[in-house]
């Protein structure tokens, strides 16, 4: 009898001591890992001291060399992708494209830039045609694999890859949704969510306009 006591007893202690390392776990996983990486369709959180943009040099769409250097002068919205995105993308740069529209009536004039994130299967080729469904101010960048991975560590996008089958060309890739508003020399001055409004992003600027220096 006694010894069933102890059993007992131990194993209540099992089961509570497994119940606070699971709370503990999931605090640790929701307060402290995931707002570090901005998950798709989410946006995520960029911490206001954290530097945002910087120099490069890209391919685009037309298979020549573009560099930061030829944003400025321009204010501009850069978004992060991939063309084979079914829904997120596609979605984003529709909204993009009637921003553009919308601010061209205000006689704003702003670059859309569209930075792939899949540099194997997005050929300048492939962005040409993709973006032909969009704006036609549209600017298509690619580049190596190590290239994009340095231009998206400047901006703070996560991404990653997930196979979907046996398939090595079939995977899709889970990435953060951000639209980055630049100013005309090329400096960093707000982002805009998955959920951003194409009016919201539009009075935004429309209002903010001489601190952007339009």
């Amino acid at each position: 009898m006694e010894e069933n006591k102890k059993i007992k007893l131990t194993t209540k202690i099992i089961i509570l001591l497994s119940i606070i390392i699971a709370l503990v776990s999931s605090y640790i996983l929701i307060f402290v890992e995931l707002p570090s990486k901005p998950l798709s369709g989410h946006g995520g959180a960029i911490p206001e001291d954290v530097p945002i943009g910087g120099e490069f040099v890209l391919t685009d769409q037309n298979g020549n060399k573009f560099s930061s250097e030829q944003i400025k002068g321009h204010l501009s919205l850069i978004y992060f992708g991939f063309t084979y995105c079914p829904d997120i993308c596609p979605t984003t740069l529709n909204k993009l494209s009637n921003v553009i529209t919308t601010l061209e009536k205000y006689n704003i004039d702003i670059l859309p830039i569209f930075i792939t994130i899949d540099p194997d299967r997005d050929t300048p080729a492939l962005l040409k045609e993709y973006l032909s469904h969009f704006h036609p101010k549209f600017i298509g960048l690619t580049g190596s694999a190590a290239d994009l991975k340095y231009v998206a560590d400047l901006y703070k996008v996560f991404y990653t890859r997930s196979q979907t089958s046996e398939n090595l060309n079939n995977y899709m890739i889970d990435h953060s949704s951000f639209v980055y508003l630049m100013d005309k020399q090329g400096k960093y001055m707000k982002h805009f969510y998955m959920n951003s409004s194409e009016q919201e992003i539009v009075e935004y600027i429309r209002i903010n306009k001489n601190s952007l220096r339009v």
